[in-house]
């Protein structure tokens, strides 16, 4: 397929209908994520060489469906991958590009990478870059505690009883939230620079990774009254 360019036009009504539509989002997933999701996505496409008519929609709509719409939280990106289809078809998108953006939507989530599914597009390879960037460093430590909330984790905020360098890979809960925020750390958070594809997005990664570490050393000294 000849790869044609998003117009300001099309990409201002995707923008437009996506931001009205997460409105009711837990804040974890709102506006702010798919905006920073998309700026991310548009600088690593840019250097990679992405299709960005693929890759814009597709960064819009990968969350717009809430996890608490669905019945088990990986399901969010199938019915996320269903409004793409429905609006973009309302577009002019030709069917093919649709498919790529569907199939870019599905195969980009954490949650088909626990699942066994690797993203073999360039433009989802791009996006899972971009949405796992916006899970670390000080935005991913915002998010995880706002998710917490949102989704109420039993043990709440917890303890941290590992080495934030050498943490244990614990088991994430893919059908619903964890036991506690720091838990998630150690099931998601610290192993996401490991599953990152381009060499932009391990280069931003990088810097991320170690202020999470810092903040889980901070955090503990401080639970334990030592600052």
């Amino acid at each position: 397929m000849e790869p044609r360019e998003i117009t300001p036009e099309e990409e201002k009504e995707i923008r437009d209908y996506v931001k009205d539509k997460v409105r009711c989002n837990d804040i974890a997933h709102g506006w702010d994520h798919i905006e920073c999701v998309v700026n991310i996505a548009r600088r690593i496409g840019a250097k990679e060489g992405a299709n960005m008519r693929i890759l814009i929609p597709a960064a819009y709509f990968h969350d717009i469906i809430p996890r608490k719409a669905v019945t088990e939280h990986y399901k969010h990106s199938e019915a996320s991958a269903e409004e793409a289809r429905s609006f973009l078809s309302k577009l002019g998108f030709t069917s093919e590009e649709i498919d790529l953006v569907i199939k870019t939507i599905l195969t980009a989530s954490y949650e088909a990478h626990e699942r066994g599914i690797e993203p073999d597009l360039l433009e989802a390879k791009v996006l899972r870059d971009a949405d796992l960037l916006d899970s670390i460093g000080a935005r991913g430590i915002a998010r995880v505690f706002a998710f917490a909330g949102a989704y109420g984790c039993p043990e709440g905020l917890g303890r941290l009883e590992w080495d934030p360098k050498n943490p244990p890979k614990l088991k994430m809960n893919i059908k619903g939230p964890d036991p506690s925020a720091i838990y998630h750390f150690a099931s998601k958070l610290l192993w996401l620079k490991d599953l990152i594809l381009t060499k932009e997005g391990k280069r931003l990664a990088k810097g991320r990774h170690e202020f999470m570490i810092e903040f889980l050393y901070r955090y503990e000294k401080e639970m334990e009254g030592m600052l």
